[in-house]
């Protein structure tokens, strides 16, 4: 019994680790807001240059 239990912790863990995992963003809590020195301009996806869905201009 104690043997089935451990083949059965270490598969779950194998396959938790393979488990692909996404550094995207989709809520907007987790994006970075404008400051008092940097305005955080979001892009449209037809806009993008490249992956990053924001740029961060420095406000004077």
């Amino acid at each position: 019994m104690k043997i089935r239990l451990l083949i059965l912790a270490l598969l779950s863990g194998v396959l938790s680790a393979c488990a692909s995992h996404d550094n995207g963003c989709d809520n907007t809590l987790c994006r970075p807001l404008s400051e008092r020195h940097h305005l955080t301009i979001w892009w449209a996806t037809d806009m993008r240059n490249g992956a990053q869905d924001y740029s961060q201009v420095p406000v004077r």
